[in-house]
């Protein structure tokens, strides 16, 4: 091998080491978080009907809605109620999903049942905790706790590693662990008793960059560890995967209430919506010859149409979290989709 290639494999390895063994996880907006993912979908569909409003005021002001002739308003607004009726087509897929995930044979819901105890056992043994935590956020806390008590031992092994870059792979990687923990322990500690509160925590990291990381340590500094490092390191492997199994649970549970609830929220808006709008389309004519203000049936026909609008913006706001949170954990168990020092090396090789 020539010096040049063994300069790219060096700077291809050193490429690896600062992508698996110090991993960045991509870092959102605290506004983008809060609009995707934190914010009250309750206050988000408020803010967005307002933006609604807005908009319907502002064209209306500038005379291109017609609100003195009320064939036109009321066309306007019986294309958006006609809109409305497919809802009914989706609430009925959306019971229809939850349902077959709930229903089930005895047998099957035994063994769903004995995986969950067996999960549970395991959490326990691995924690050293007699009976875990039942809330979601204790017990992802507890889980996270281990995991960072378990990393900081590897501080007394890296001050004994003869190589210092080699102990300073170590430090970093203790150092991510730890401060990752933090950042989702103060989240935690704000959680109230729920699945989304604790799943919105560990959403984005103690990905499976860390464990592989574990496990590259665990191969490369085999022979610079000792024995009680190395069941350590082995130790932080079935945590990193029983966290990850954690996560997908509490994801799985959160999605399953929520599409319950928006079923319900989309009947409970859809039906005053339709009769709204109905309303609307017999009275107007009668409204407007009484009214005669054009600002004022500016107004009225804007508030119409954010009602009726009102359907189309629960499903909007609420779509936006759970596509978030599916697209956030999507990287599940050892694989780890954002990594890419194999793009890192093609272009040392260039």
């Amino acid at each position: 091998m020539s010096a040049g290639e063994a300069d790219i494999d060096e700077e291809i390895e050193a490429g690896k080491r600062r992508s698996d063994l110090v991993h960045e996880r991509l870092r959102a907006s605290p506004g983008k978080r809060w609009l995707l993912l934190d914010g009250s979908r309750y206050v988000l569909t408020g803010l967005f009907s307002a933006l609604v409003f807005t908009v319907c005021v502002a064209i209306g002001l500038a005379g291109y809605i017609p609100v003195a002739d009320p064939a036109t308003a009321t066309t306007l607004v019986a294309a958006i109620v006609g809109g409305t009726l497919p809802f009914i087509t989706i609430v009925l897929a959306i019971n229809q999903l939850v349902l077959s995930q709930e229903l089930g044979w005895p047998g099957d819901l035994e063994d769903r049942y004995e995986g969950m105890v067996a999960f549970r056992r395991a959490v326990e043994g691995l924690t050293g905790t007699p009976v875990s935590p039942a809330a979601p956020a204790n017990f992802l806390q507890l889980l996270v706790d281990t995991v960072v008590e378990r990393a900081e031992g590897l501080t007394v092994a890296a001050k004994r590693m003869d190589d210092p870059e080699q102990a300073a792979v170590v430090r970093s990687f203790v150092t991510a662990v730890t401060t990752e923990g933090a950042l989702v322990s103060e989240s935690l500690e704000d959680a109230n008793f729920g699945t989304f509160d604790a799943l919105s925590a560990v959403l984005g990291r103690f990905n499976g960059a860390h464990l592989y990381a574990v496990r590259q340590l665990r191969a490369d500094y085999a022979d610079e560890f000792p024995a009680e490092t190395l069941e350590t390191l082995d130790r932080l492997v079935e945590l990193l995967q029983q966290l990850a199994v954690a996560r997908q649970t509490f994801k799985t549970l959160y999605m399953q209430h929520e599409l319950a609830h928006l079923s319900k929220l989309l009947l409970a808006v859809g039906f005053p919506t339709l009769l709204g709008g109905g309303i609307f389309m017999t009275s107007y004519p009668v409204v407007v010859s009484a009214v005669g203000n054009p600002t004022l049936l500016v107004l009225v026909v804007s508030a119409v149409l954010t009602f009726v609008f009102l359907p189309f913006v629960v499903l909007l706001v609420y779509t936006f979290r759970i596509a978030s949170i599916a697209s956030r954990t999507a990287d599940f168990g050892p694989f780890v989709p954002r990594v890419e020092f194999e793009e890192m090396g093609a272009g040392s090789e260039e």
